[in-house]
């Protein structure tokens, strides 16, 4: 492989034989692509080649600060590989909180798993997301068993700035030896505004069945920004604002991404 920039100075050299229009270090003669960019990579036959697309990877690190009758703090990671319509990723976090002595206990929360498919037909995007939480955490912050999850997200880009959002979600509640929970239905909608090419923000509400009989629907509203500082480093803040009793009343997380390509 040959960078195009390299061979520049020397297609100037009067002792240069060949001709090389494209100033890609293969000669005329024997170029089959004779109009290559400066900044391709070419081959032998001076035309460039296709880099392999092998997916994309994402980190992700942050933590959510809830406020109601106690504050918590919960630091989460977060992981992912995409590959063209497929996505695969975990995620765990540690929850810190404050006991009536004010002493802080410290929580490994649950593992999530999730594999997700995308489409986008026209103006409308959609992606099933299908997962499961592990439950490996601590008894002040898990159930104690298994959960499984679907979510159905429908977007529709108005123009190209405003976007509706909406999705419809499914959890298969797993029983403990103390409590019968129910599997709760939710959905949520929302709109989206894309500010410039690097900063995105949207509204959102949301609405659940409660796990626990009998009890209110959860409800909240949210108000989401994610900021590209760099092609492959970014940060999100979100703001939710809980309106059940059972919810924290308020809840702010921050997180940051970076990709790998």
């Amino acid at each position: 492989m040959i960078k195009n920039y390299i061979y520049l100075l020397l297609t100037l050299s009067p002792l240069h034989a060949f001709e090389d229009s494209d100033i890609d270090g293969v000669a005329d003669s024997n170029d089959l692509c004779p109009n290559s960019s400066l900044e391709d990579i070419v081959d032998v036959n001076g035309c460039a080649e296709i880099k392999k697309y092998l997916g994309e990877l994402t980190f992700m690190v942050g933590s959510d600060i809830n406020f109601g009758e106690t504050t918590t703090t919960d630091y989460n990671l977060f992981s992912s590989y995409s590959y063209k319509r497929w996505s695969f990723s975990i995620a765990n976090g540690e929850e810190s909180s404050l006991d009536k002595n004010n002493k802080e206990i410290q929580s490994i929360g649950d593992l999530y798993l999730s594999t997700s498919y995308s489409r986008v037909v026209d103006d409308v995007y959609a992606q099933l997301t299908m997962g499961m939480k592990v439950a490996i955490g601590e008894d002040e912050v898990s159930s104690g068993e298994n959960d499984y999850f679907t979510n159905l997200g429908i977007n529709y880009a108005l123009n190209e700035r405003i976007i509706l959002l909406s999705s419809l979600n499914y959890t298969f509640t797993e029983d403990s030896n103390e409590t019968t929970y129910a599997n709760p239905l939710g959905y949520s909608l929302g709109i989206g505004y894309i500010v410039n090419e690097k900063w995105y923000s949207s509204l959102r509400y949301q609405q659940a069945d409660s796990i626990y009989r009998d009890s209110e629907d959860y409800k909240s509203f949210s108000l989401f920004n994610s900021y590209n500082f760099r092609e492959n480093l970014f940060g999100t803040l979100n703001y939710t604002r809980g309106l059940d009793d059972l919810s924290y009343r308020d809840r702010v997380s921050f997180k940051l991404g970076v990709t790998f390509e």
